[in-house]
């Protein structure tokens, strides 16, 4: 009697454990819809304004360029996170397309500059980029944007204000690697792994959204590498590394067809 008993309560949690399983699954799939959508309909109109706003004719007055200056950062910073939010509806819906392409790392880095240029200036930190690239990289030139991207303002943000965020660029054993290197406290993580865990606490152990990192990690991973940062004297380095496959470099099989992406014109699809 007491075993039917066991058998009829064990049918009954199973049956809710499915349920509840069922109703997290929904769950995840309505927030993922609900994210791609957000991030689409925020995504266009930020296109559109980046495009127009630097193209503006205005009165030429130091009151009227500060309008100027602050309208075009909080431009650019809205659209770093949106499109950080883009990064983040492709991956969670397993949509993370992968386009190899030949380029020129130090192209993706100027552009990460540009569009970072007011965050630098806010805190006077100049970016110092050093390579020992003898040839361009075989990649994803989009997903290489966002690492870098991620990382130096990073680096700017929890950095030391007046100070130098060092980027170096180098490959060994078919990996590209990717370090940034900035002046500032060790993350008050108790495990490393958290830091890039989304939605998780962020450096100085307050919680934050966590996008950024999660990120730079998520891409390194399906490109066939990882992220792992070191602190040591008052220095914090983050280094991200991916596959290369650099015996492409000299190959025909890419032919003529350009990749674009924004500025990256001499970009060329594999």
């Amino acid at each position: 009697m007491e075993n039917r008993v066991n058998e009829k309560e064990l049918a009954f949690l199973s049956k809710k454990i499915l349920e509840l399983n069922a109703k997290l699954i929904e769950s995840e799939k309505a927030k993922s819809r609900f994210l791609s959508l957000i991030a689409s309909e925020l995504n266009n109109p930020m296109t559109a304004l980046l495009g127009i706003i630097p193209h503006l004719k205005i009165e030429e007055s130091e009151q009227n360029r500060k309008i100027f200056d602050l309208v075009y950062k909080e431009a650019l910073t809205l659209d770093f996170r949106v499109q950080n939010l883009v990064m983040t509806t492709e991956i969670e819906s397993g949509n993370l397309d992968i386009t190899y392409a030949l380029f020129e790392p130090k192209e993706i880095i100027d552009e990460a500059l540009e569009s970072l240029k007011y965050l630098l200036q806010e805190k006077n930190m100049r970016v110092d980029v050093t390579s020992t690239l003898e040839q361009k990289i075989v990649s994803d030139p989009k997903k290489i944007y966002s690492i870098l991207k991620n990382l130096i303002s990073n680096g700017c943000q929890y950095g030391v204000a007046n100070s130098t965020i060092s980027v170096e660029l180098d490959v060994k054993d078919s990996m590209f690697i990717m370090r940034v290197k900035n002046q500032g406290q060790e993350p008050q993580l108790k495990y490393k792994a958290e830091i890039f865990t989304r939605f998780a606490k962020d450096t100085h152990g307050e919680h934050g959204l966590g996008i950024g990192l999660s990120i730079v990690r998520e891409l390194c991973e399906s490109l066939d590498g990882s992220i792992n940062y070191s602190a040591e004297s008052g220095f914090v380095t983050f280094s991200a590394q991916i596959f290369t496959n650099q015996s492409c470099v000299d190959s025909q099989a890419y032919g003529s067809n350009e990749f674009l992406f924004e500025s990256f014109d001499n970009a060329i699809e594999l």
